[in-house]
């Protein structure tokens, strides 16, 4: 599971929606919902009304916005094998190049850092918790982009030779090729852990202004499972990245550059509920994510992006709680009605409803990081989901806020 903010992209079916008026929304069951008492709700410091337009991004967060943007057009584990799904760390926005240290460890962040990487993304995922018996196959998939080709290409070199020549902890890897991967620097290692030895690959694919890396892990008896691995993440890659249209990070004479995109894709993430200064910590908060992007943070990545897709929630919010938009209303409650079962299955039971907001739906479940909280409110397109640990009132606070936030919101955006 991501620990990134924001990580369950699940939800809950609500029986319907109303507005804070006298007049009832029908439900998704084509029964009238209870009336909300906006009066009775309890947001506690929570804005209840839609954050100013974001505007363009500037030099302070360009990297963080960017990042966020090439998370659609990473290649989510689950899209090259179907088994993939257990999400794990890291997975999240690179911010710079020393953050490759934590992905591949070594000299390697200082290595990217001197070669300018400019930001990437990276996702994670396992098929499995590992054990003797079964243990299971990982997968780390990343982007890296840097100012030039020259750039990417030296990385991945002195990247390989660090790999082949010097023993991190882990012991030296052995230098290999893929036939089908001719411009792919690739390096073997097995090792010993609880779940059994296992055997690892790096993989290491300039591609222009980016490097491609991949990482595959898996029993010493699957060693062909790992070659195959890289060569679908590569494959799937490259015509990705090619897609993703890439922004300037520095403007040219200071300030904001007229290339800079847009913070707030869609225009969506003025209806979430933000993120406290003190906590806006990671580069993954306070963004619009689309499908794909929203699929790196979930713990069913294979539903969120089928659902997401197939409603057309183009862009969704992340900051304190998690905004969807679906193309009409009954993409929300699909969304909703998708979500619920997937929460249910994992184990989650009703919770009480916040007090004057009888139409959103709270569930819990208790977890050895403590009692996880859900609650989820539908109005119209849009679908608000508010999180927490421990804290069913501040829960309950964020939905409520949610709720007035999507009382104001554009239903024809």
């Amino acid at each position: 599971m991501p620990q990134a903010a924001a990580v369950l992209c699940a939800g809950l079916l609500l029986a319907g929606c109303s507005s804070a008026s006298s007049e009832p929304k029908a439900g998704s069951g084509g029964d009238a919902a209870p009336a909300v008492d906006a009066a009775a709700l309890d947001t506690g410091s929570y804005p209840t009304s839609p954050a100013a337009a974001f505007g363009k991004a500037t030099t302070e967060n360009i990297v963080e916005v960017e990042g966020q943007r090439l998370a659609e057009f990473t290649v989510a584990p689950f899209e090259i094998d179907p088994e993939l799904t257990a999400g794990k760390m890291p997975t999240m926005v690179m911010r710079s190049g020393k953050n490759l240290g934590v992905v591949i460890g070594g000299t390697s962040g200082d290595i990217a850092a001197n070669r300018n990487m400019l930001y990437g993304y990276v996702s994670t995922a396992a098929t499995n918790t590992p054990n003797v018996t079964d243990p299971s196959r990982s997968v780390v998939n990343a982007v890296l982009r840097f100012g030039t080709p020259e750039d990417a290409a030296a990385t991945a070199r002195e990247i390989q030779t660090q790999l082949t020549t010097v023993d991190d902890g882990a012991g030296i890897a052995t230098a290999e090729t893929v036939d089908v991967l001719p411009n792919t620097l690739v390096s073997t290692r097995e090792t010993d852990s609880s779940a059994g030895r296992t055997v690892s690959v790096n993989a290491l694919t300039p591609h222009g202004d980016y490097l491609l890396y991949t990482w595959a892990q898996a029993p010493v008896g699957q060693k062909d499972w790992t070659a195959k691995t890289v060569a679908k993440a590569v494959s799937l890659q490259g015509p990705l990245i090619d897609a993703f249209p890439a922004q300037p990070t520095k403007a040219q004479n200071g300030g904001v550059s007229a290339e800079f995109p847009m913070v707030d894709q869609d225009k969506i993430l003025v209806y979430a509920v933000p993120e406290a200064d003190s906590q806006a910590k990671l580069g993954d908060d306070m963004a619009a994510y689309g499908p794909r992007g929203m699929s790196h943070r979930s713990t069913n990545p294979p539903l969120t992006h089928r659902v997401l897709t197939e409603t057309g929630s183009e862009h969704n919010a992340v900051a304190k709680t998690t905004v969807y938009r679906a193309t009409d209303d009954a993409g929300a409650r699909t969304i909703a009605d998708e979500f619920t079962g997937d929460l249910a299955a994992q184990g989650f039971t009703d919770a009480p409803s916040p007090q004057g907001l009888p139409d959103a739906k709270c569930v819990t479940k208790d977890t050895v990081r403590g009692t996880e909280i859900y609650c989820m409110v539908v109005n119209g397109r849009y679908v608000g989901e508010a999180s927490g640990l421990d804290d069913k009132k501040d829960v309950d606070q964020q939905i409520s806020a949610q709720y007035l936030i999507l009382e104001q919101a554009d239903q024809n955006a």
